[in-house]
């Protein structure tokens, strides 16, 4: 197996599933590079790997990016890979009511849109055009079960936001097939990061009892698709969306 490139950005590179990613790459001795607001598990898995950089912005943040990773990426250590992988997913107001259409404050909804959507195209857009010079990239976008259900525990803004990015992993694939340039999405199921332990557990309980494997994902569950993506052993795979939940969706 070899994989199309030779430096791999993750967005949300800190959390559960992209530290999972930076692990299986780090394997495989490709660097990588970490963006998020909290890197300290990134520093951590600096610390004991060579080839790892951590870059702190709010992703939510168009001018941070601008700041803090457009020169990266103009620059000749441009990203081969870029895995938009952050996100985030408040479901409760502050005295703990569950968050429903009708009442969603604005804010909130931009904010998700922000962090969630937004920033997977713009970081999309700005590595293009070098992976167009190159010849080739991949871009995975990490979304969600919730784009073939509606979602059983998430609120409306993570819903749209996930459904956007599938809806932005098909248009960009299209776009740039012709230049050597794969797109295509993950969707990861319950999968057993701290994103899922805002709720009662109970809520995750019963989603193993619904999943034919008969457990939640790992992030490494997550993490070994990512690699498949980005290597030859995919390079005839665009646009689509590879479904990672146990069986829980088998559409």
């Amino acid at each position: 197996m070899e994989i199309r490139g030779n430096r791999v950005l993750i967005t949300g590179g800190c959390g559960g599933i992209g530290t999972a990613i930076a692990r299986e790459f780090l394997k495989l001795n490709t660097k990588v590079i970490l963006c998020d607001l909290n890197i300290e598990t990134g520093l951590e898995l600096a610390k004991r790997h060579d080839g790892v950089v951590c870059l702190q912005m709010d992703l939510g943040d168009t001018q941070e990016i601008d700041r803090h990773l457009k020169p990266l990426i103009e620059s000749d250590d441009a990203p081969d890979i870029l895995v938009n992988n952050v996100g985030i997913s408040p479901k409760k107001d502050t005295a703990g009511k569950a968050y429903n259409t009708w009442e969603m404050p604005l804010e909130q909804w931009n904010r998700v849109m922000a962090v969630n959507l937004t920033s997977y195209f713009y970081c999309s857009k700005l590595v293009v055009p070098a992976m167009k010079e190159k010849g080739g990239g991949r871009i995975i976008n990490i979304d969600s079960l919730a784009v073939r259900t509606g979602g059983y525990v998430a609120p409306v803004h993570y819903v749209v936001s996930k459904s956007g990015v599938l809806g932005l992993t098909k248009v960009l694939a299209k776009e740039v097939a012709q230049f050597g340039i794969n797109v295509n999405a993950i969707n990861p199921g319950r999968i057993d990061t701290p994103m899922i332990h805002d709720v009662p557990d109970e809520v995750n309980q019963s989603y193993i009892e619904r999943i034919p494997a008969g457990r939640l994902g790992l992030p490494e569950d997550v993490a070994k698709v990512v690699v498949f993506l980005t290597s030859d052993l995919s390079d005839y795979i665009t646009g689509t969306a590879i479904e990672v939940n146990g069986g829980l969706f088998m559409g």
